[in-house]
């Protein structure tokens, strides 16, 4: 499926929205319609290599909360419509 992310294509660099491919969720993944969402410091980090470099193109953000669109096989204490942060 076809996904929004903010994407960091150089150290130093704007996040910037883009269109990229997303895989559905495996068996121990869910998969989260994000309503909400922040960049933090560790973004910035991680994005100005305090920490180590990640390989660039990057897509960062790690604090969202949303809505449980589906479930893999192996998850059986959320369901969709479950409400996360």
């Amino acid at each position: 499926m076809e996904i929004t992310a903010a994407v960091v294509k150089e150290k130093g660099s704007s996040f910037e929205l883009a269109k990229v491919s997303l895989d559905k969720p495996g068996s121990e993944e869910v998969l989260v319609k994000i309503v909400a969402t922040g960049i933090c410091h560790t973004d910035m980090v991680a994005r100005d290599f305090v920490m180590g470099a990640p390989g660039f193109p990057v897509i960062l953000g790690h604090e969202g909360s949303g809505i449980i669109e589906s479930v893999g096989e192996d998850v059986h204490h959320l369901k969709a419509g479950d409400h996360v942060v």
